[in-house]
């Protein structure tokens, strides 16, 4: 049985602290980590949301690019969205 993209991704976190989270996302073409802020968190509640938002990070991201953080914060969540 295959894993769902986000079960796999909270297994991935990396770094943990008072304000923020950091996953590994799931791509085999690109090691993307992304640092979410918890508050942003709690806003994408809905499971949905956070893998589309995702999903169109690794399709948007350039293919020359091996390895990449992405900050998510309060000011830029809404372009991410």
């Amino acid at each position: 049985m295959q894993k769902s993209f986000i079960k796999e991704l909270e297994a991935n976190v990396l770094t943990e602290d008072g304000n923020s989270k950091t996953f590994l996302v799931p791509s085999k073409r690109e090691r993307l980590a992304v640092k979410i802020d918890k508050d942003v968190l709690k806003r994408l509640s809905d499971k949905r949301k956070l893998e589309r938002m995702l999903k169109n990070l690794i399709k948007m991201n350039s293919k020359s690019t091996t390895e990449e953080t992405i900050n998510i914060n309060k000011r830029n969540f809404r372009i991410f969205i």
